[in-house]
């Protein structure tokens, strides 16, 4: 099930977290990572933060600041009058000749911190269909509602 962090959700309606002007980041996890909408950052010093669960394959350069974290770009939010909603939305993305040895479980939508992990805001999980790395391509198309979309009932 995709979500957005509690925390996050205070933080994007008091502008903490500005979706089009602040750097956004994803990063891709296994299932490793038992997601909650409780949790705050990549890195919170426990067995089961995102940064543990973080893809390790060649072509895929973990952790923070490292270049398999793709920047969100093609930024944008619309109102869909009918949905009675707003949707954030971004290009989609490709991770090039991912290597073998690791299945993707979700992708999360990230502030990346200033200098590392520990303040790298969680702020959306996206269910995937695991998808296993096999030294291929592998790309994430979002959903034509937006990546996130912010109800107004």
């Amino acid at each position: 099930m995709s979500f957005v962090y509690n925390k996050a959700a205070e933080e994007l309606n008091n502008g903490t977290i500005d979706l089009l002007n602040d750097t956004i980041k994803t990063m891709l996890v296994t299932s490793q990572y038992t997601a909650a909408r409780t949790d705050l950052v990549v890195d919170a010093g426990g067995a089961n933060d995102p940064v543990d669960a973080e893809i390790n394959v060649t072509g895929y350069t973990r952790g923070w600041g490292g270049s398999g974290r793709k920047d969100l770009t093609g930024k944008g939010v619309v109102v869909d009058q009918a949905g009675n909603r707003a949707e954030f939305s971004a290009g989609n993305l490709t991770w090039t000749a991912l290597g073998t040895g690791a299945t993707i479980a979700a992708m999360l939508i990230i502030k990346e911190g200033v200098s590392n992990d520990t303040t790298s805001r969680l702020i959306a999980y996206l269910d995937v269909t695991n998808t296993p790395t096999n030294g291929g391509d592998v790309s994430f198309t979002f959903n034509s509602d937006g990546i996130i979309q912010f109800s107004t009932v």
